[in-house]
């Protein structure tokens, strides 16, 4: 008998091991192809299977990599404390495995997330081990990548330009991004007052692909060319760094609004996985405690969630209502609603800002207009983008100028949306009040 407890033993933590490294896997592709917040779930899922298994070498192998992978996640949504506690976890079990490519991996991690904390000295205290750990090992791509890191986010943003270029020039000797790697040497030499070799390593970084490296390369060649007098130049570089910024800022503008989605299911996923930990951990009162005084205990948790929930829910719509702030239609807006001006009336919407500023608004406030659409199918993308607005308290003038409407036709259009699509008799509740219940 006993013999049959220790093999099902067996099987059940093979079965467990198998199951997580199968959720690892998966992770590790959702990561790859950018999907974070799956990611994270299916790391956190796997994460609680592990541990419901006993020490095992191979376990704890795959944990790190779990907690590696899922401390990555973090630090990209700017949980840096949280990001941090896994690194670290990460690398206490790789050191003592002797797993060095999976140690350097982590090092390189926990450096980039004290670089965040803007710790420099720990940062560069990581990077280094993690430096002397891969140039053991046969992987070049993956110690350039961390040499251009150190050269911009460690030297070059913290003055160190002579450091900057040694490591930049190691990083592009051994076949690095010659973009970001000539970019960093031209600024390097650029805050060096050594012009010649900035502009020559500027120029070369322009074959980059990428439109921010592009961007940071013209801006400096064009003061360059500024300081040497050389207007006609000068005025061409800044043509060039204005069409490139143009084109980051769109794709920054992308990026955001994905990580402002992206962030707010992610802090809901992080509250699911704690919710999850905390039940998992409530097992162990039950053995220990009396029915009555289980219950309490029990009450007094849900309790504390319930409150930490609500507390996390205005938090999330603290930030989405941030976000909302910086919207053009509604920094437009709030300037029409100051004061009118030829300055303020200068303004140009895309259909771009009206999506955002919509999608922000049903964000923060529980899917405005689906419930809109569904008591009012017949309203169309105009009149939803004029409930928006009224939902956020911009009067009739303010709104009719952006909608480039007379006030007077503006009334009357208003009037159609209450009557004609909304079947509200006139004078029962206004058009505010209307809005203002959904």
């Amino acid at each position: 008998m006993f013999l049959a407890v220790v093999l099902s033993s067996c099987h059940r933590d093979d079965t467990v091991l198998s199951q997580s490294l199968a959720l690892f896997h998966q992770a590790e592709e959702q990561y790859a192809a950018k999907q974070t917040n799956e990611a994270a779930e299916s790391l956190g899922q796997a994460l609680l299977l592990i541990e419901k298994g006993q020490p095992f070498s191979e376990k704890d192998l795959l944990k790190a990599q779990i907690q590696d992978l899922l401390g990555t996640i973090y630090w990209k949504h700017d949980l840096f404390e949280e990001a941090l506690v896994l690194n670290r976890q990460a690398i206490e079990t790789f050191r003592r495995g002797n797993e060095q490519a999976h140690l350097a991996k982590a090092l390189r991690n926990a450096g980039r997330v004290m670089t965040s904390l803007q710790q420099t000295e720990e940062a560069k205290t990581y990077y280094e081990e993690a430096l002397s750990l891969a140039q053991q090992l046969p992987d070049t791509t993956f110690m350039n990548e961390m040499l251009l890191e150190m050269a911009n986010d460690l030297y070059l943003e913290g003055g160190d330009y002579d450091r900057a270029i040694q490591t930049a020039t190691l990083a592009l000797r051994d076949g690095a991004d010659s973009g970001l790697g000539n970019l960093i040497l031209g600024l390097s030499y650029y805050y060096l007052e050594n012009d010649s070799l900035a502009i020559n390593h500027l120029k070369q970084s322009l074959i980059s692909e990428k439109p921010a490296i592009r961007a940071s390369a013209y801006q400096a060649l064009y003061y360059l060319s500024k300081e040497k007098g050389d207007f006609e130049r000068s005025l061409a570089y800044y043509e060039r760094y204005d069409e490139e910024k143009t084109l980051t800022d769109q794709e920054f503008r992308q990026e955001e609004m994905q990580r402002i989605k992206s962030d707010y299911n992610m802090q809901l996923q992080k509250l699911k996985m704690d919710a999850d930990l905390k039940e998992r951990n409530m097992h162990l009162y039950i053995i220990m405690a009396v029915f009555v005084a289980l219950l309490a205990v029990m009450l007094l948790l849900l309790r504390q969630k319930a409150l930490r929930g609500r507390l996390h829910e205005e938090e999330v719509k603290n930030q989405l209502e941030l976000a909302l702030k910086k919207n053009k239609v509604f920094v437009t807006a709030l300037a029409l609603s100051e004061q009118i001006t030829a300055s303020t009336l200068d303004f140009d919407l895309s259909q771009r800002d009206w999506d955002d500023f919509v999608e922000l608004i049903d964000m923060v406030h529980g899917d405005f207009t689906k419930k809109l659409l569904e008591r009012y199918p017949s309203l169309t993308k105009r009149d939803l983008q004029i409930c928006c607005l009224a939902k956020q308290g911009f009067g009739n003038q303010v709104i009719s100028i952006l909608m480039n409407l007379q006030i007077d036709s503006f009334a009357r259009q208003k009037s159609r949306i209450k009557r004609g699509k909304m079947n509200e008799p006139q004078e029962e509740r206004s058009f505010e009040e209307i809005i203002n219940e959904i």
